[in-house]
Protein backbone atom coordinates (compact mmCIF):
# COMPACT_ATOMS: atom_id res chain seq x y z
CA UNK A 1 0.00 0.00 0.00
CA UNK A 2 1.52 3.32 -1.13
CA UNK A 3 -0.15 5.85 1.18
CA UNK A 4 1.40 9.04 -0.20
CA UNK A 5 2.13 8.09 -3.83
CA UNK A 6 5.89 8.35 -3.45
CA UNK A 7 6.49 5.00 -5.13
CA UNK A 8 7.31 3.17 -1.87
CA UNK A 9 5.19 0.67 0.04
CA UNK A 10 3.94 1.86 3.44
CA UNK A 11 2.14 -0.05 6.19
CA UNK A 12 -1.42 0.52 7.43
CA UNK A 13 -2.58 -1.47 10.44
CA UNK A 14 -5.58 -1.84 12.71
CA UNK A 15 -5.25 -2.74 16.38
CA UNK A 16 -7.17 -4.21 19.30
CA UNK A 17 -8.71 -0.83 20.25
CA UNK A 18 -10.24 -0.18 16.85
CA UNK A 19 -7.55 2.35 15.97
CA UNK A 20 -5.82 2.63 12.58
CA UNK A 21 -2.08 3.24 12.39
CA UNK A 22 0.07 4.51 9.51
CA UNK A 23 3.76 3.62 9.25
CA UNK A 24 5.41 5.56 6.41
CA UNK A 25 8.34 3.99 4.56
CA UNK A 26 11.32 6.31 5.00
CA UNK A 27 13.67 3.83 3.35
CA UNK A 28 13.46 2.56 -0.20
CA UNK A 29 11.21 0.17 -2.09
CA UNK A 30 13.83 -2.59 -1.88
CA UNK A 31 14.97 -1.80 1.67
CA UNK A 32 11.95 -0.44 3.59
CA UNK A 33 12.39 1.38 6.88
CA UNK A 34 9.25 2.32 8.76
CA UNK A 35 8.81 5.58 10.64
CA UNK A 36 7.08 5.70 14.01
CA UNK A 37 3.38 5.00 13.63
CA UNK A 38 0.80 7.80 13.64
CA UNK A 39 -2.92 7.36 14.15
CA UNK A 40 -5.13 7.86 11.11
CA UNK A 41 -7.87 10.45 11.58
CA UNK A 42 -11.40 10.87 10.25
CA UNK A 43 -13.24 14.18 10.42
CA UNK A 44 -10.31 15.61 12.38
CA UNK A 45 -10.35 12.96 15.12
CA UNK A 46 -8.30 9.76 15.51
CA UNK A 47 -10.28 6.68 14.51
CA UNK A 48 -11.25 4.65 17.58
CA UNK A 49 -13.63 1.76 18.12
CA UNK A 50 -16.62 2.24 20.42
CA UNK A 51 -17.36 -0.70 22.73
CA UNK A 52 -21.00 -1.82 22.40
CA UNK A 53 -23.42 -0.93 25.20
CA UNK A 54 -25.66 -3.53 26.80
CA UNK A 55 -29.18 -3.10 28.11
CA UNK A 56 -31.47 -5.47 29.98
CA UNK A 57 -34.92 -5.96 28.46
CA UNK A 58 -37.76 -8.47 28.61
CA UNK A 59 -35.99 -10.55 25.99
CA UNK A 60 -32.77 -10.66 27.98
CA UNK A 61 -29.49 -8.82 27.51
CA UNK A 62 -29.47 -6.76 24.31
CA UNK A 63 -26.59 -5.07 22.50
CA UNK A 64 -27.09 -1.40 21.64
CA UNK A 65 -25.11 -0.26 18.59
CA UNK A 66 -24.82 3.01 16.73
CA UNK A 67 -24.58 2.22 12.98
CA UNK A 68 -22.96 5.61 12.30
CA UNK A 69 -19.94 4.81 14.51
CA UNK A 70 -17.22 2.22 14.41
CA UNK A 71 -18.32 -0.43 16.88
CA UNK A 72 -16.23 -2.91 18.77
CA UNK A 73 -12.51 -3.50 18.65
CA UNK A 74 -9.98 -5.22 16.37
CA UNK A 75 -10.26 -2.79 13.43
CA UNK A 76 -10.29 -4.74 10.15
CA UNK A 77 -9.23 -2.39 7.38
CA UNK A 78 -8.67 -2.06 3.65
CA UNK A 79 -7.61 0.93 1.55
CA UNK A 80 -9.07 1.19 -1.95
CA UNK A 81 -11.13 3.32 -4.32
CA UNK A 82 -14.68 2.37 -3.32
CA UNK A 83 -16.52 5.12 -5.23
CA UNK A 84 -14.42 5.24 -8.42
CA UNK A 85 -13.17 8.82 -8.06
CA UNK A 86 -9.50 7.86 -8.29
CA UNK A 87 -8.80 8.40 -4.57
CA UNK A 88 -7.95 5.84 -1.88
CA UNK A 89 -10.84 5.41 0.55
CA UNK A 90 -10.83 3.50 3.84
CA UNK A 91 -13.11 0.54 4.56
CA UNK A 92 -13.44 -0.92 8.06
CA UNK A 93 -15.37 -4.08 8.87
CA UNK A 94 -17.38 -4.11 12.09
CA UNK A 95 -20.04 -6.04 13.97
CA UNK A 96 -22.84 -3.62 13.14
CA UNK A 97 -26.61 -4.01 13.46
CA UNK A 98 -28.45 -5.81 10.67
CA UNK A 99 -26.44 -5.82 7.46
CA UNK A 100 -24.36 -2.78 8.41
CA UNK A 101 -21.09 -4.63 8.74
CA UNK A 102 -19.00 -2.12 6.79
CA UNK A 103 -18.03 1.51 7.32
CA UNK A 104 -16.93 3.67 4.39
CA UNK A 105 -14.56 6.57 5.06
CA UNK A 106 -14.49 8.70 1.92
CA UNK A 107 -11.17 10.28 0.95
CA UNK A 108 -11.82 14.02 0.84
CA UNK A 109 -8.13 14.80 0.45
CA UNK A 110 -5.88 13.88 -2.45
CA UNK A 111 -4.15 10.78 -3.79
CA UNK A 112 -0.85 11.77 -2.17
CA UNK A 113 -2.38 13.16 1.05
CA UNK A 114 -5.49 11.15 1.99
CA UNK A 115 -7.94 12.69 4.45
CA UNK A 116 -11.16 11.05 5.55
CA UNK A 117 -14.59 12.40 6.40
CA UNK A 118 -17.15 10.96 8.78
CA UNK A 119 -17.89 7.27 8.27
CA UNK A 120 -20.92 6.09 6.35
CA UNK A 121 -22.38 2.64 7.06
CA UNK A 122 -22.79 0.52 3.94
CA UNK A 123 -25.61 -2.01 3.76
CA UNK A 124 -24.52 -5.51 2.80
CA UNK A 125 -27.15 -7.84 1.32
CA UNK A 126 -26.10 -10.80 3.47
CA UNK A 127 -25.24 -13.34 4.65
CA UNK A 128 -24.56 -12.24 8.21
CA UNK A 129 -20.85 -12.26 9.10
CA UNK A 130 -18.99 -11.94 12.38
CA UNK A 131 -15.94 -9.64 12.47
CA UNK A 132 -15.85 -9.14 8.67
CA UNK A 133 -12.50 -8.15 7.17
CA UNK A 134 -12.98 -6.34 3.81
CA UNK A 135 -10.80 -6.55 0.70
CA UNK A 136 -11.49 -4.66 -2.56
CA UNK A 137 -10.52 -6.51 -5.74
CA UNK A 138 -11.87 -7.14 -9.24
CA UNK A 139 -12.51 -10.80 -8.49
CA UNK A 140 -14.55 -11.64 -11.60
CA UNK A 141 -12.48 -9.63 -14.11
CA UNK A 142 -15.27 -7.34 -15.31
CA UNK A 143 -13.34 -4.12 -14.60
CA UNK A 144 -15.30 -3.24 -11.44
CA UNK A 145 -14.12 -3.67 -7.86
CA UNK A 146 -15.90 -6.37 -5.89
CA UNK A 147 -15.69 -7.06 -2.16
CA UNK A 148 -14.21 -10.11 -0.49
CA UNK A 149 -14.52 -10.66 3.24
CA UNK A 150 -12.63 -12.80 5.68
CA UNK A 151 -14.66 -13.58 8.81
CA UNK A 152 -14.33 -14.78 12.39
CA UNK A 153 -14.90 -18.28 11.04
CA UNK A 154 -12.52 -19.92 8.51
CA UNK A 155 -14.63 -18.56 5.65
CA UNK A 156 -14.20 -16.06 2.81
CA UNK A 157 -17.18 -14.48 1.02
CA UNK A 158 -17.39 -12.88 -2.44
CA UNK A 159 -19.81 -9.99 -3.00
CA UNK A 160 -20.06 -9.24 -6.72
CA UNK A 161 -20.43 -5.59 -7.78
CA UNK A 162 -23.41 -5.49 -10.14
CA UNK A 163 -23.50 -1.69 -10.10
CA UNK A 164 -20.89 0.63 -11.58
CA UNK A 165 -17.42 1.79 -10.57
CA UNK A 166 -18.85 5.05 -9.23
CA UNK A 167 -21.99 3.53 -7.66
CA UNK A 168 -21.24 0.01 -6.45
CA UNK A 169 -24.14 -2.34 -5.78
CA UNK A 170 -23.45 -5.73 -4.27
CA UNK A 171 -25.08 -9.10 -4.82
CA UNK A 172 -25.56 -11.34 -1.77
CA UNK A 173 -22.29 -12.90 -0.74
CA UNK A 174 -21.21 -16.36 -1.84
CA UNK A 175 -18.74 -18.47 0.08
CA UNK A 176 -15.46 -19.14 -1.72
CA UNK A 177 -14.37 -22.74 -1.35
CA UNK A 178 -10.98 -22.85 0.36
CA UNK A 179 -9.64 -26.33 1.01
CA UNK A 180 -6.50 -26.78 3.07
CA UNK A 181 -5.06 -29.07 5.70
CA UNK A 182 -6.58 -27.95 9.03
CA UNK A 183 -7.62 -24.56 7.58
CA UNK A 184 -11.17 -25.15 8.83
CA UNK A 185 -9.91 -25.35 12.43
CA UNK A 186 -8.72 -21.74 12.50
CA UNK A 187 -10.57 -18.49 13.10
CA UNK A 188 -10.27 -14.69 12.61
CA UNK A 189 -9.57 -15.04 8.91
CA UNK A 190 -7.85 -12.06 7.21
CA UNK A 191 -7.11 -12.07 3.49
CA UNK A 192 -4.98 -10.62 0.72
CA UNK A 193 -5.39 -11.22 -3.01
CA UNK A 194 -2.46 -11.30 -5.41
CA UNK A 195 -0.96 -13.25 -8.31
CA UNK A 196 1.43 -15.25 -6.14
CA UNK A 197 3.05 -17.33 -8.88
CA UNK A 198 2.76 -14.97 -11.87
CA UNK A 199 0.38 -17.18 -13.87
CA UNK A 200 -2.17 -14.41 -14.47
CA UNK A 201 -4.69 -15.83 -11.98
CA UNK A 202 -5.79 -14.37 -8.66
CA UNK A 203 -4.57 -16.25 -5.59
CA UNK A 204 -5.69 -15.81 -1.98
CA UNK A 205 -3.48 -15.45 1.06
CA UNK A 206 -5.46 -16.11 4.24
CA UNK A 207 -4.10 -15.52 7.71
CA UNK A 208 -5.87 -17.01 10.71
CA UNK A 209 -5.41 -17.90 14.34
CA UNK A 210 -5.00 -21.60 14.94
CA UNK A 211 -4.39 -23.42 18.21
CA UNK A 212 -5.17 -27.09 17.51
CA UNK A 213 -1.63 -28.46 17.74
CA UNK A 214 -0.02 -25.86 20.00
CA UNK A 215 -1.19 -23.49 22.76
CA UNK A 216 -1.01 -20.34 20.62
CA UNK A 217 -0.32 -19.94 16.95
CA UNK A 218 -1.09 -18.21 13.69
CA UNK A 219 -0.77 -19.31 10.09
CA UNK A 220 -0.78 -17.89 6.58
CA UNK A 221 -2.43 -20.11 3.99
CA UNK A 222 -1.89 -19.88 0.22
CA UNK A 223 -4.77 -20.84 -2.09
CA UNK A 224 -3.73 -20.81 -5.75
CA UNK A 225 -6.27 -19.77 -8.39
CA UNK A 226 -7.42 -22.49 -10.78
Amino acid sequence: MDWNNDGKKDLLSGDTKGQVWLFLNTGTQKAPELAEGVRVQADGQPILGNPPRYSDSDGGLQVERDPEKLMGIYSKIHLGDWDGDGLKDLLIGQDGPGGRNLLFYKNIGTQSDPKFGQPKPLELPGPSMSRPSPYLVDWDGDGKLDLLFGTERPEVYFFRNIGTKQKPKLEPGKKIELIGDDFSRGYRCRIDVTDWNGDGKLDVLAGNFYSHKRPVGGNIWLFLGK
